[in-house]
């Protein structure tokens, strides 16, 4: 009834496949992740960003002929710029205190109107357009499965990424500073912190990460504004896997969702309609999510300490 018919021989090159899309996801999700530690707050805001950064990085590579990879450096820097503006605005007493519901309002408003600006400043002919890879065209061989470099790049990146934001937020003292704020905004603010410093900084580099992966993404699904949308979906629900508080989870959820996605898209799991893979997507991430819940509360200090007693 649901179409599935097992094929053991697609299980290995669906599993690569899988692996090399996760970074497409989770690049956007550490982003979310990141501004979610400051402000409690889903941060809509990075789809706008991710909009510029796949329709910057068109123009710049297509119409101004710009190497893709300093073309990736400029989208990094313009993403970071209007993360650091927007962190100005979501830092500011007057808006900081309000509550997350309007503060979400906020970030979609914003988001709106990062994405107009976008499509109306950097006009695309044809509507679709992919540019080339920041990356080259080259591929290799895993598992009788064609690798390209952008993908396995895309990966590497995320990985990096993971590490850096990790070391980051657990090991610097802006990170501890980082969880302060996310705790109380106002007992922060009296116990000395500068919100605008740490705030405007972890903005500033969630939205360069953002526009990062719009222009990742340029080069597999062009500038198709509904393709764009469902990787800002996809970075959601992978970012929920770590309850928006850890950027190594998150990691995990893409790897999960992109490696589900996989097995039910390319025969592995035998004619699946779309329905179908959706439906083993929800199901896969929900029950990932809860098993990471349950890991996470008992290796938790509080939930050791009351096994102790």
């Amino acid at each position: 009834m649901l179409g599935i018919d097992p094929n053991p021989d697609l299980f290995g090159p669906a599993f690569i496949v899988g692996l090399a899309n996760a970074g497409i996801f989770s690049v956007l999700a550490i982003a979310l992740v990141l501004t979610y530690r400051i402000s409690r707050t889903i941060g809509f805001v990075h789809y706008g960003i991710a909009v510029v950064g796949a329709y910057g990085y068109y123009h710049f590579t297509v119409e101004y002929t710009m190497p893709g990879w300093v073309a990736l450096v400029v989208i990094i820097g313009i993403g970071a710029v209007i993360g650091a503006v927007y962190g100005l605005v979501m830092m500011d007493p007057r808006i900081a205190f309000l509550p997350p519901l309007t503060l979400s309002t906020v970030s979609i408003a914003m988001m709106l109107i990062i994405s107009a600006v976008a499509t109306m400043n950097f006009p695309v002919a044809p509507d679709v357009a992919v540019s080339a890879s920041p990356f080259g065209e080259s591929s290799f061989r895993i598992w009788s499965f064609n690798v390209t470099a952008h993908r396995f790049a895309c990966l590497l990146i995320s990985v990096i990424l993971v590490v850096l934001v990790s070391l980051y937020l657990n090991h610097t003292r802006a990170g501890v500073n980082v969880r302060a704020i996310s705790d109380d905004v106002e007992a922060a603010r009296w116990s000395g912190i500068q919100l605008y410093r740490i705030g405007v900084g972890s903005y500033a580099a969630a939205g360069g990460m953002a526009a990062l992966a719009g222009a990742l993404l340029a080069p597999l699904a062009g500038t198709d504004l509904s393709a764009i949308l469902l990787v800002f979906f996809r970075a959601l629900t992978v970012a929920v896997v770590g309850a928006f508080g850890s950027p190594s989870l998150a990691l995990f959820g893409a790897v999960v969702l992109s490696t589900v996605d996989s097995f039910a898209s390319t025969s592995a799991l035998g004619n699946i309609s779309p329905a179908t893979r959706e439906g083993m997507i929800f199901v896969a991430m929900v029950t990932t999510a809860v098993l990471v819940a349950a890991w996470r509360n008992r290796n938790s200090p509080r939930t050791s300490l009351a096994m102790r007693t």
